[in-house]
């Protein structure tokens, strides 16, 4: 009778092992997973090929600029992704904005930022967009326009703050809403 008892221990202790094992192996397994599909932003931003799927709404335009901004300054972003950021933005301008702001100083207006920035102490901590329904359209000589504002969020050693921005943006002969410039706004 002791002999059965021992043996049916065992099987119970050995199932459990097993059973033990067996989830462990799967969590490790699933969290290997999750860490090879989660990209940075910055990545997220690069995969998106704007030629076959450019953002079809001043909004969405906007909202895909904020992202660049926000990989721009992510602590998280290599040299060559900022290289390559710089390149989307410009994909992002109307081609009257982009004559005037040349890929390589773009870049280098980019990287003067950025090292100003770490100068004073601040990070970018995000960036608020208005909704999608306070996007103002216009026509003005056969042109379409619309504007949106957003606000970039930073922190620092004395505090935290922002800075409004109205982008302009100007439809193309594609009928795709292309950067045409920013201005500082003033809110009150």
């Amino acid at each position: 009778m002791k002999t059965k008892k021992r043996i049916a221990t065992i099987s119970v202790v050995l199932v459990l092992a097993c059973a033990v094992i067996a989830l462990y192996l799967y969590i490790d397994r699933s969290g290997k997973k999750a860490e090879e599909s989660v990209n940075t932003v910055a990545e997220q931003i690069l995969a998106k090929d704007l030629e076959k799927n450019y953002p079809p709404t001043p909004y969405s335009v906007a909202e895909y600029y904020c992202g660049i901004v926000e990989s721009i300054y992510s602590a998280e972003t290599t040299e060559e992704q900022l290289a390559a950021l710089v390149r989307k933005e410009r994909e992002l301008f109307d081609a009257e904005f982009a004559a005037i702001n040349s890929y390589d100083s773009l870049l280098a207006a980019t990287k003067k930022e950025l090292k100003e920035a770490e100068e004073k102490g601040l990070v970018f901590t995000g960036y608020i967009l208005d909704k999608a329904s306070n996007v103002s359209k216009w026509k003005k000589d056969g042109h379409e326009y619309a504007s949106i504002m957003f606000q970039l969020m930073s922190r620092s050693d004395t505090g935290s703050g922002g800075s409004y921005r109205n982008l302009i943006l100007r439809k193309d002969a594609d009928g795709k809403y292309k950067i045409l410039g920013w201005e500082t706004a003033d809110i009150e």
